[in-house]
């Protein structure tokens, strides 16, 4: 079957977003941007070339501090485009960053080189989502994390091999 609608030689342009869904007991890592209002998951847009797994985990590193080869993703989340900032339609792809023990949790913190970007980390209840993130935010969070609790992890792949830990 032909894609005669696609322009091969320039596609559309869209964003790949990596966020990473932490948990700790019943609570959420959340991130404190200093560019605009509300909480979100650590993450950020995936590089030219960069897996989801690889751009998460990065995001993820830069922002809390936290180290995790990120394996599976728990949701993908189409996103319009954005007239007010110009931001491309695209795809926040949820990856499941684990459950953390106390003692994993206790040492994260904003790193000094993310203090520009992010102004605090905060473990935030399932329940209180809404206080903190966006309704569509909050909507993701509790997608992802009904998804890990039914267990439908699915794996990243890449050339259509698993990723590995």
């Amino acid at each position: 079957m032909a894609h005669s609608d696609i322009d091969v030689t320039a596609p559309p342009a869209r964003r790949i977003g990596a966020v990473v869904l932490i948990t700790q007991g019943d609570t959420v890592g959340l991130v404190k941007p200093t560019y605009k209002d509300g909480w979100q998951l650590p993450g950020g847009g995936a590089h030219q070339n960069e897996t989801p797994g690889a751009a998460g985990a990065r995001e993820l590193e830069e922002e809390t501090g936290l180290v995790r080869n990120l394996t599976h993703f728990l949701a993908l989340d189409w996103i319009e485009p954005n007239e007010d900032t110009g931001a491309a339609e695209g795809y926040n792809v949820v990856l499941d960053g684990g459950h953390l023990v106390a003692s994993e949790a206790e040492g994260i913190t904003i790193p000094e080189a993310a203090r520009g970007e992010l102004s605090a980390f905060e473990w935030v209840p399932v329940a209180h989502l809404d206080r903190y993130t966006k309704p569509y935010q909050a909507n993701r969070i509790r997608e992802a994390l009904d998804a890990r609790a039914s267990g439908l992890r699915m794996p990243l792949l890449v050339h259509g091999q698993r990723v590995v830990a």
